[in-house]
Formats: C-alpha cells, sequence, structure tokens
C-alpha cells in the first residue's frame, strides 16, 4: 500500500478495499466524522478509529496503539483518495457542488500550493470519475466545509496572502533590474533582496523573475546581453550571426548592408565584448612603477624559471600509466621561477584590465583589441606553464583519494581544474610557496567531490548485496589461486542455477561477465529494452532467490 505513515492504516486499508464496494461512501462519511471529532496535540487509540471507520469495535482489546493526530489526518486523506477510487463515483451524477483543486484556490483566492498543504493538514479530496474517463481528485462541498469549520485559523491565514497584482509585479521587476544593474550577479541573491523588501517569500519572487526572463529571452533580467545594446539593435543580431561562423561577405548581403559597414559593426560589438568582460587579477604596487615592464616581462627568472636539479626516476610511482609517469620527469619551477611567473602573469592581466577600462566601445579600433587579446593570450602561456610544472602535484593527491569504485583518471581531471582555479586566485605577494596553497585546494575539492561521487554510485547502483558486494571486492593478498578459483567455482554453480535473464542482469550488475565494470542499472534496462525500475526488481528477485537456495554457500563466501 502507498504513502502510508502508519502501519496500522496501511493494513486497515487493504482490509477495506477487499469488502464490497457499496460500503464505501459510509465509509467515506466516516473518515469525515473522524476528521470532525479529533483535537490538535492528542493521541487517539487505533480501535476508535476502525470503529468511526467500520462501526465495529473488536472485543477484549486493551492494549490498542496509539495515534497522534497530524500523521493520522495525513492518512486518512489518502484513504479517503484510495476508497472514493475503488467506489467509482461519477462525478456528474453526484448531486452536491464539487470543487478541482483550480476551482478551490480560485474560491479561497490562494495558490495551488497552499491546497496541497491544507490536504496535509486534513482537506479530504475524493477521485471522481470524469466524463472523459479519467479519474481526478476533486474535493466536494461537505469535505471542504468541514475543513474551514475544522481549520478556520489556517483558512484564514491562508487567504491573507494575496496574489500578487500586476503593479506589485512590475514594483519587482524594475527593483530586480536596478539590482542586476548594481553588481548583484545571481537571481538567488537580487531575489533575498527583494523578498525582504517586498515581505514576500523568495522562492515566490524567484519564480516571478525565472518567468519573466524565459518570457523575455535575451532582454529579461538575467538573460540580457551583456553586449550593452538594446534587443532589437541590428548590431546584436550581426554578431550572433558572425560568431555562428557566416563571414563578412555572407553578412553584408544578408543584412544589405555594405561590407564597410559590417567590418565596422564588428569592431565595434567585439568591442563591447571585450568591455564586458571582468579580468580579474592579483594587484600589487610593482605594476604602476616606470620601468615594469622591463622589470617584470623580462626578468631573467621569468626567462629560466626552472630548477636545475636532475630528475628522480626512482621516485616514479610504477602503476602509473606512461603519459602520466611522464609527468614526473618534467622539471618543477625554482622559487623565483615560480615567483616571477605569477608577477608575469599577474601584471599581463593587469595591462589589459587597464586598457578594457579605457576602451570605447564605439571609437575602438581593431588594433587596440588585439592588444588587448594578446596580452590576455600571453597571461594564459605563463598559467598553463605554471600548471605544468605542478601537474605531478595532481597526481600524488589524486592517487591518496582514489579508492575502490572511483575512477582515477576523474579524480585527476577534477584535480586538474582545482589546479587552475587555485593559478588564477593565488596571492604571490603574500610570500607563500604555490604547492602549498594548490594542494590545500585541490584536497578541499576533493573533500566535497568524493563523497558526491560515493553519493551517485549509492543512487544509480542500488539494490547492492552483501553476498555480491563481497564477490566483486579484492581478495586478502595471501589468498592463492586455488581459493579464488574454487570461490568463482561457488559463484557460478549459484547463479548457473537462476534464469536466464536474472544471470545476465547480475553478472552485467556486478562485473562478473566478461567486461569485468559494474554496470548501472539504466545501462542495464537499454540493453535488454526495459526500464531501470524493471531491472532493480529483477535484480532484488535474483538476490532473494540466491539468499534461500545457497544459504550454506554464502556463509562460506561471507566467512574470514
Amino acid at each position: 500500500m502507498r504513502r502510508f505513515r502508519l502501519s496500522a492504516i496501511c493494513d486497515l486499508a487493504a482490509q477495506l478495499l477487499r469488502g464490497p464496494k457499496r460500503l464505501r461512501l459510509r465509509q467515506l462519511y466516516g473518515i469525515d466524522f473522524l476528521l470532525s471529532v479529533v483535537e490538535p496535540g492528542r493521541v487517539y487509540p487505533l480501535d476508535f478509529v476502525c470503529h468511526a471507520l467500520t462501526g465495529y469495535r473488536a472485543r477484549g482489546s486493551r492494549d490498542s496503539e496509539l495515534i497522534d493526530v497530524d500523521t493520522l489526518c495525513a492518512d486518512l486523506v489518502l484513504l479517503a483518495e484510495l476508497l472514493s477510487e475503488d467506489a467509482r463515483i461519477d462525478i456528474t451524477s453526484w448531486p452536491g457542488p464539487v470543487y478541482s483543486i483550480a476551482e478551490l484556490a480560485q474560491r479561497f483566492d490562494v495558490s495551488t500550493k497552499t491546497i496541497f498543504r491544507w490536504r496535509r493538514r486534513g482537506l479530504v479530496g475524493w477521485k471522481f470519475r470524469y466524463p472523459d474517463g479519467r479519474t481526478r481528485v476533486a474535493f466536494p462541498d461537505r469535505c471542504v466545509r468541514g475543513f474551514v469549520a475544522r481549520q478556520a485559523q489556517v483558512v484564514l491565514r491562508g487567504s491573507q496572502f494575496s496574489q500578487l497584482s500586476e503593479q506589485e509585479r512590475q514594483r519587482i521587476i524594475d527593483r530586480a533590474r536596478e539590482l542586476a544593474a548594481a553588481g548583484y550577479e545571481t537571481m538567488n541573491s537580487v531575489a533575498r533582496v527583494v523578498a525582504a523588501e517586498a515581505g514576500r517569500a523568495v522562492e515566490t519572487i524567484r519564480l516571478l523573475l525565472k518567468a519573466y526572463d524565459q518570457a523575455h529571452p535575451g532582454a529579461g533580467i538575467f538573460n540580457r546581453s551583456k553586449l550593452a545594446v538594446a534587443p532589437d539593435d541590428q548590431r546584436l543580431a550581426l554578431w550572433e550571426a558572425y560568431l555562428d561562423g557566416a563571414s563578412v561577405t555572407q553578412l553584408a548581403e544578408r543584412f544589405g548592408r555594405p561590407v564597410a559597414w559590417v567590418y565596422r559593426a564588428l569592431t565595434q560589438m567585439r568591442a563591447r565584448e571585450i568591455k564586458s568582460r571582468r579580468i580579474e587579477y592579483i594587484p600589487s604596487p610593482e605594476f604602476s612603477a616606470p620601468n615594469a615592464d622591463e622589470r617584470i616581462l623580462d626578468e631573467a627568472a621569468a626567462r629560466a624559471p626552472y630548477a636545475e636539479d636532475r630528475v628522480d626516476t626512482r621516485h616514479i610511482p610504477a602503476d602509473l600509466p606512461p603519459y602520466l609517469a611522464q609527468l614526473f620527469r618534467a622539471p618543477l619551477l625554482s622559487r623565483e621561477g615560480e615567483l616571477a611567473l605569477f608577477r608575469k602573469m599577474n601584471y599581463l592581466k593587469y595591462k589589459a584590465e587597464c586598457r578594457r577600462q579605457a576602451l570605447d566601445p564605439e571609437a575602438a579600433t581593431a588594433v587596440e583589441l588585439d592588444e588587448i587579446e594578446d596580452l590576455l593570450s600571453q597571461a594564459a602561456a605563463v598559467r598553463q606553464q605554471i600548471a605544468e610544472a605542478n601537474l605531478r602535484l595532481v597526481v600524488s593527491l589524486a592517487k591518496r583519494h582514489a579508492g575502490r569504485g572511483l575512477d582515477f583518471f576523474e579524480i585527476i581531471s577534477d584535480g586538474n581544474l582545482s589546479l587552475m582555479r587555485a593559478i588564477e586566485k593565488f596571492d604571490y605577494t603574500r610570500g607563500f610557496k604555490f604547492s602549498t596553497y594548490a594542494s590545500w585546494a585541490i584536497m578541499r575539492n576533493y573533500a566535497r567531490l568524493i563523497p558526491e561521487y560515493r553519493s551517485y554510485q549509492e543512487r544509480y547502483q542500488t539494490g547492492r548485496d552483501e553476498l555480491l558486494e563481497h564477490l566483486t571486492a579484492q581478495r586478502p593478498d595471501g589468498e592463492n589461486e586455488d581459493q579464488r578459483l574454487a570461490l568463482r567455482g561457488v559463484v557460478e554453480r549459484m547463479l548457473g542455477a537462476l534464469p536466464v535473464r536474472e544471470q545476465r542482469v547480475l553478472r552485467q550488475r556486478f562485473g562478473l561477465d566478461d567486461a569485468g565494470r559494474p554496470s548501472t542499472l539504466e545501462q542495464i534496462g537499454r540493453r535488454l529494452g526495459v526500464s531501470k525500475e524493471r531491472v532493480r526488481q529483477i535484480e532484488a528477485r535474483a538476490i532473494e532467490q540466491l539468499r534461500c537456495g545457497f544459504e550454506r554457500d554464502i556463509e562460506r563466501l561471507l566467512g574470514p
């Protein structure tokens, strides 16, 4: 039985559904009566609930289960849906008024979400058969009146939260646009501020802003083009077509403009695109010195930043693939070389940022834009140089965190991303070594990502059994080959007792086939042409058969 909180109500529902259908309306009216007499904060015996619904009182029952009102109300609402669905009540033949969810929300001037919250508090809905043959939840007038009588304060409080008027919506959108222009970059940050000012829920504001952006693509609040042009400006369409790969000649023909005008418009839009970027760097007073170019860009340590000591091949891990082992042969940066490269990278970005701020998009030339992008390219090359010298650090840390069931190369990839972010954020002016900061950043990232990986695996590899967990695990190093073959023989004998489809599912699920790697439920479902849930059911049934038929073998496999 579905979604019942109390097992006793679940058993009672099963008994009622096995009874005659002519009693359904009486049982539904019993639910209304029961909800009208129970009081908040109290507990009631199960015998009382059964007597109210069935009219039958068990004899000689003294120790009846006690049920709190909140749990009882939620289960009674679900029970009413099940009983009314089984009764097959035709809505056209029902004598009194019946309200749909939308109609009831409109009647009380509340949202449909409020109606669902009221249902958890005891608003009973019945399932009626509509003229189209479908069954839907609706609310008889007697159930609505009973709920209003019992929960008058709840209904009044819900009605006081009025819907947003059109004027209030426009004020919220205008205020959100102001905050976005003032530097609030995310929708959530803007929604929190506007919600506090407007006295509305944060989720209400967020949904309003999201709907507005979806209704105004390219011209909303958070999806607006950063190029600072009107959405109907022809240059914006020209720029988007150029980014899609159209040539200047094709653009001139498409927009009916001279080639010179297309070149000028593209230069202006390119300048606006550069102007919209934020170039982050670590500032330093030495950047503004008169001879900064000579001291920083032509520094000897920046031209020869590597340490002169030779690579000791004895410290290269033996179990690494060749292309990862090659990283340990790359030279390391010297202390002076590392400092010089970080200084050079940030100085190049500082120069690019100064030129970006002084840029006038309407009067900019292609030469000016090329100079800015050339500075950024040089800074990226220096960053790549620093990253290549520290890639072995990522491999070393990844080996510590790589465990069973985790993809070693995926961990390295995430570590490389953390390394690149650490290079951008490292403040070289404080005098610390970069390896210390990078190690902290990578391990902090692993501390967050690895539990997420394990949670993902548990979610998509559900139904693991202790037996098959041990079968696919690595056996102790001291175990000889004869023991391995004997255990493998037991496993094959156990699997041989299952039908072919169950065998195939278990072999693929736990890596016992030729592939040797476990598959997810979704992957197996695609191969068999069934749903993920169906694969889970087949897996659970097969494991239960193994438990029942091979109890002694399982004890042997799981033994010391």
